[in-house]
């Protein structure tokens, strides 16, 4: 899944950017599990058929927010909830490109309580879409245990037809390259926003966040035992 050649990770202001680490040939069967499982969000009959799978693993950019207030247009889907051996092995590269962030910035790991990251969201942009607003990962009480942000830019996007993050404080913009993975403390320092997408190419990407959790009693573990996370997600949690 990963290259086989060392990648050295870059930082820019706490900002990890790994070049290349994770594969071309397993970004594009990410896009294609993203096409299939949202594809079957138009098809009512293979939906409901699947007692582990309904609408609800969806996350629509323009239904997340009422009236449009966040200025989000994009689709996404939860691969835990799809596909939990393909978000296993994501995981893989996420816990490498994890283990050189926190050698970097060791205090993320320097804690009593560990840190996890279970979601895995693939998400879909078309041209004219993105999430325009500058935000924050962890900026309102409902997620206010996300530590660190993740993200895999899944296709190039020329910097010509924007696409790009944008980080406020930083003035800095990264744009997409397939296999580049992008992590970055999930607070108001890093102010972020998507870049409006123009073009003719969809951007997508796999994201989620890494989360302060009190020991053994975490979400992860929670949602096992009520069946709502499978086993055969193989998170990073580091003690």
């Amino acid at each position: 899944m990963t290259e086989q050649q060392p990648v050295q990770m870059k930082f820019y202001d706490h900002i990890g950017i790994a070049e290349g680490l994770v594969t071309q040939e397993f970004c594009d069967i990410l896009i294609k599990a993203f096409d299939y499982w949202h594809g079957l969000k138009y098809t009512k009959e293979d939906c409901y058929d699947r007692g582990d799978y309904s609408l609800e693993s969806f996350g629509d950019g323009e239904t997340q927010f009422s009236n449009g207030l966040m200025g989000r247009k994009d689709n996404g889907i939860y691969l835990e909830v799809s596909d939990p051996g393909l978000a296993a092995q994501v995981n893989q590269a996420l816990g490498q490109a994890f283990e050189m962030y926190a050698k970097e910035y060791q205090g993320i790991i320097d804690s009593a309580d560990p840190v996890s990251s279970w979601t895995c969201k693939l998400q879909k942009t078309e041209p004219g879409g993105g999430y325009h607003v500058w935000h924050c990962e962890n900026g309102s009480f409902m997620y206010r245990d996300r530590v660190l942000t993740w993200m895999i830019y899944l296709n190039d996007i020329p910097p010509e037809d924007g696409g790009g993050t944008d980080f406020l404080y930083q003035k800095k913009t990264f744009h997409p390259t397939r296999g580049t993975v992008v992590l970055w403390p999930a607070c108001y320092t890093h102010m972020h926003r998507g870049a409006f997408l123009t073009g003719e190419k969809d951007k997508y990407i796999c994201t989620g966040w890494f989360s302060r959790e009190p020991g053994q009693v975490s979400n992860k573990i929670i949602g096992q035992a009520l069946g709502e996370v499978s086993d055969e997600v193989k998170l990073n949690n580091r003690d």
